[in-house]
């Protein structure tokens, strides 16, 4: 079955040009590759009527425009709300769009009201007092109803599962909880699509491959990392050596699924950034346009090298509450468009064409 899930996965993924020449490790047979972006909180920005503009600061639709700029893939988080944000109202319509734009749908799942990473696993409320039998109905049959519903290509059975999942039931503890949570999602996807591809989703490389090893009996596709040098270190080698003997060992293959770069150092709102200093970043690639650019440009090698793809993480997240707003984005400084919403080079790296 794994195996030919893995023919499946090779020939879905999209041909782009050639990897670049300056790979971060020794580069096996190369494989097609692509690159795409987490553009989740368009809805919402777009809802205080940003405008989003081309590199010759012409207003655009940003679907559009990066489909057009040669990015292949969408992620698009699903929250277990009845409406609003990373709601199915929401996700159907959006869905739709980046499909009509001739991209693909990744959905990731984080099975919580709310944002899910390694410190915040919250059962949904809907969900906090079923029984065993009755958690892992519903998490079957919602992940097969917004999987169908969107049409999604690609799905991620939760988000930075690291230590588990809707806690505190699905605590990675050896109980067998946080496994049985991850099948019942899988089997939902694969209800709704017997060939999507399927994602577990681990944030950083650190214990990555203790991980991996606790479900490698699960059938899932491929292996999806979170790439921060903040919180994952700052050796681009490092990383690129566990891409590779995660591969090897688990036969499967190795996406980076988030990662992102600061173009500026400094801020468009009064919200506090996530990074705002140089050491949150690696020297070599300075907090400029181009130095976002060239970090980009690497990550893209080592995908290439892989014949995977790269995700980058919140690059709709521009300042588009207003100069003064305190509850607005802590990315504006590495989002894929300027202060001024101008796109930035890093674009054309991510895409297919330059």
């Amino acid at each position: 079955m794994l195996g030919l899930r893995k023919l499946i996965l090779i020939t879905l993924i999209p041909t782009v040009f050639a990897a670049c020449e300056k790979a971060l490790a020794p580069a096996p047979e190369k494989r097609p590759s692509w690159g795409g972006t987490d553009f989740s909180q368009l809805p919402k920005v777009e809802a205080e009527a940003w405008i989003f503009r081309d590199s010759d600061s012409n207003e655009v639709d940003p679907i559009l425009y990066l489909a057009e700029k040669g990015l292949h893939v969408i992620r698009l988080k699903v929250w277990n709300n009845s409406s609003g944000d990373g709601s199915l109202s929401e996700l159907v319509p959006y869905a739709q769009r980046i499909h009509d734009a001739g991209m693909r749908v990744m959905l990731t799942f984080h099975y919580s009201n709310t944002w899910a990473d390694p410190g915040a696993q919250t059962i949904p409320v809907q969900w906090a007092n079923l029984d065993e039998a009755a958690l892992l109905d519903s998490v079957r049959s919602f992940t097969q109803k917004v999987v169908l519903a969107t049409d999604a290509d690609y799905v991620q059975i939760g988000n930075e599962v690291n230590h588990g999942m809707m806690k505190p039931f699905g605590v990675r503890d050896g109980s067998g909880n946080f496994q049985n949570l991850l099948k019942a999602g899988l089997e939902g996807a694969r209800q709704a699509n017997d060939s999507i591809i399927t994602f577990i989703h681990y944030a950083g490389i650190e214990n990555a491959e203790i991980f991996y090893s606790t479900i490698d009996s699960l059938d899932f596709d491929a292996i999806g990392l979170s790439y921060y040098p903040k919180w994952h270190g700052k050796n681009l080698g490092d990383l690129s050596n566990s891409c590779f003997d995660l591969t090897t060992k688990f036969d499967r293959p190795v996406y980076i699924v988030e990662s992102s770069y600061p173009f500026t150092l400094d801020w468009a709102d009064w919200t506090n950034n996530h990074v705002g200093s140089t050491d949150q970043i690696i020297g070599e690639f300075p907090p400029s346009r181009d130095g976002q650019k060239a970090f980009i440009e690497e990550l893209r090698n080592l995908t290439d090298s892989l014949g995977t793809g790269l995700v980058y993480w919140g690059g709709e997240l521009v300042a588009y509450k207003g100069t003064q707003a305190q509850d607005g984005s802590p990315y504006e400084n590495q989002a894929l468009f300027s202060f001024n919403g101008v796109a930035l080079p890093a674009i054309s790296v991510l895409g297919s064409n330059d």
